[in-house]
């Protein structure tokens, strides 16, 4: 009925019209018939026979109006019906063309492909018709082929469906990444029939994925490699990822720190959010680099210096930072130490000047004691010969006239000359100096207490301030005893009242130094460098001429300073490296 009704190219109208009309013919020939017969058996009038076919002919006219209707409807809903399957089959054929991939379905024998997709040309470099002869696994890399089988066995056992990641050989030789989602195809009874399923070409991602390994990989191997300490913190500032110098630098290990904030490594709250804070600003402009105080896991706060860049989060916001940082502790010290240095520098060079001016002071004195003294030799044995002469002659008056005052006088002033010149010509004989390495504080300990009984006879004072590791010194011990005996005898004589002596022992960078101070009587010396000369008796200047001799032969020097009615004798002494002995001594100055 359906292929009657329905030829190609006809209307729905056209369709049902053609129906009625056949059902009115057939209609109409069926009453005719069936009037002639029942005239024919049971005779009846004319009119009557017209009434009875008028009446027939309008029943057939109604029927077949009504099957016209019920046919029309009937053909436009299967035509509906055809064009929406056509459409329906249209759509998978276009998509499958156009899939970027391989759709396939094969059946449970050896999987042949029964069905793929033109996407598999692309991916294969296969034409469609050599596919519909191949295995999907003829086309999987051999390597990868055992566990592309155990992989989809499994999955078909347990009728789940499979992902699977793995390598094919495409026609032309080439090996490429694909990924394959697919399931199985069961019978009523749950029998394994096929599969079906579709394979995706992924060698552009995984190269992706392989460049991001090995950046990774450079990053992490340049992150430990470093010796500054590297750390990433998220949004929240809680720490995701350390470098092995981080946890050398705090002293925790990676499980301890990795997820914990930021806070373990600052010394209080405040720090926490100060720092917050200034990050938050600075970063959203760019990167941040700062000096701040952080905690170690035994507590040690220290102070670092950190640059800090901005990681992007999702929609441009930061979501978190990464931060290196390295430990400043020995240049804040080295800084400390030089801004220390610059304060002390006028005051260093003060001393340094004061050093000079007595080393210069002490030059000049020795360059003149040394003309006074030539000069001094040559006036001696000058003046002896007549000097005899005239006590001779003094002597023979006196014993002539015995009573005379004149002759006492000149034989009094004799004798004290020819004295002046005995002290003049022990000055200037040579002394016999063994000169060894010794400690300076302890000949100075001794000298003060072989003159203990004549200091306390005094009632004499001594303040001893002796630097605690001075170098030793190269001299002769006994003749540096007698130089401090000497010393400090004169001392108490030039004092008055005030009877205390000050004992100070430093060293500088070639020499030791021995300061001796004392207070003086209420008066200023006459000439300090007179005292150094052997022609005095008594009085300020005994015993420090020989002091001054003795010194420069142990290549010593002696020089003098008058302060707030006090003099300060400074000696010199040559230290040990300075002689060839020891090492190098820096300058120490209590």
């Amino acid at each position: 009925m359906k292929q009657i009704i329905t030829k190609p190219g006809q209307s729905p109208a056209q369709g049902g019209l053609r129906a009625a009309l056949i059902y009115a013919a057939a209609g109409a020939l069926c009453i005719i018939v069936a009037d002639l017969a029942a005239d024919l058996i049971f005779g009846r009038s004319g009119a009557a026979f017209v009434a009875q076919t008028a009446k027939d002919w309008v029943f057939v006219g109604a029927s077949a109006l009504f099957i016209y209707l019920l046919t029309s409807r009937t053909i436009s809903s299967i035509k509906k019906s055809e064009k929406t399957d056509a459409e329906s089959q249209q759509i998978p054929s276009t998509l499958f063309e156009n899939l970027p991939g391989m759709v396939y379905r094969c059946g449970e024998e050896g999987c042949l492909l029964d069905f793929v997709s033109p996407g598999a040309v692309e991916l294969t470099g296969y034409p469609i018709s050599a596919l519909s002869r191949k295995k999907l696994t003829d086309l999987v890399l051999e390597e990868d082929r055992e566990m592309v089988r155990s992989k989809t066995e499994g999955a078909l056992a347990d009728r789940l469906p499979f992902k699977l990641i793995y390598r094919i050989q495409a026609a032309d030789g080439r090996i490429k990444w694909v990924r394959e989602q697919g399931l199985g195809i069961y019978s009523q009874d749950g029998r394994l029939i096929g599969m079906e399923g579709f394979v995706a070409d992924i060698s552009g991602r995984k190269r992706i994925e392989e460049a991001l390994e090995r950046s990774e990989e450079l990053y992490k191997a340049l992150a430990e490699g470093t010796s500054d300490a590297i750390f990433m913190v998220d949004g929240n500032r809680d720490i995701v990822s350390v470098n092995h110098a981080f946890l050398d630098l705090f002293g925790f290990s990676r499980e301890e720190i990795i997820g914990q904030s930021v806070r373990i490594l600052h010394p209080s709250d405040e720090s926490f959010i100060d720092f917050g804070r200034l990050a938050h600003s600075a970063l959203e402009q760019g990167s941040l680099r700062v000096e701040w105080e952080l905690k170690k896991k035994d507590g040690t706060i220290f102070p670092v210096e950190g640059t800090f860049s901005p990681i992007e989060g999702s929609q441009g916001a930061i979501g978190g930072h990464v931060g290196i940082i390295r430990d400043i502790t020995e240049r804040k010290k080295a800084d400390e130490e030089l801004r220390e240095y610059r304060e002390h520098l006028e005051e260093m060079v003060h001393e340094r000047t004061r050093e000079l001016q007595e080393a210069q002071a002490a030059l000049v004195q020795r360059e003149k004691l040394k003309t006074l003294g030539a000069t001094a030799a040559e006036v001696a044995h000058e003046i002896r010969n007549p000097l005899v002469s005239i006590g001779g002659f003094a002597r023979r008056l006196q014993k002539k006239y015995p009573e005379s005052p004149e002759t006492e006088i000149i034989l009094h002033e004799t004798e004290r000359l020819e004295t002046m010149l005995g002290r003049l010509r022990d000055y200037l004989r040579p002394v016999d100096i063994k000169p060894r390495e010794c400690h300076v504080n302890a000949i100075l300990t001794d000298s003060v207490a072989m003159l203990g009984p004549e200091l306390k006879k005094d009632a004499v004072k001594i303040h001893l301030d002796l630097y605690p590791h001075l170098p030793t010194a190269h001299v002769d011990p006994a003749i540096l005893t007698q130089v401090f005996v000497a010393m400090m005898r004169n001392a108490v004589g030039m004092m008055d009242s005030q009877k205390e002596i000050t004992v100070k022992t430093y060293y500088g960078e070639h020499s030791i130094y021995v300061d001796i101070i004392n207070p003086v009587a209420g008066k200023k010396l006459r000439d300090p460098e007179l005292m150094l000369l052997p022609f005095e008796e008594g009085g300020e200047g005994t015993g420090i001429s020989s002091t001054f001799k003795l010194l420069k032969e142990m290549g010593g020097a002696l020089s003098f300073s008058e302060y707030d009615s006090k003099a300060k004798f400074t000696v010199s002494l040559v230290k040990c490296h300075e002689a060839g002995h020891g090492g190098v001594v820096q300058e120490r100055q209590p």
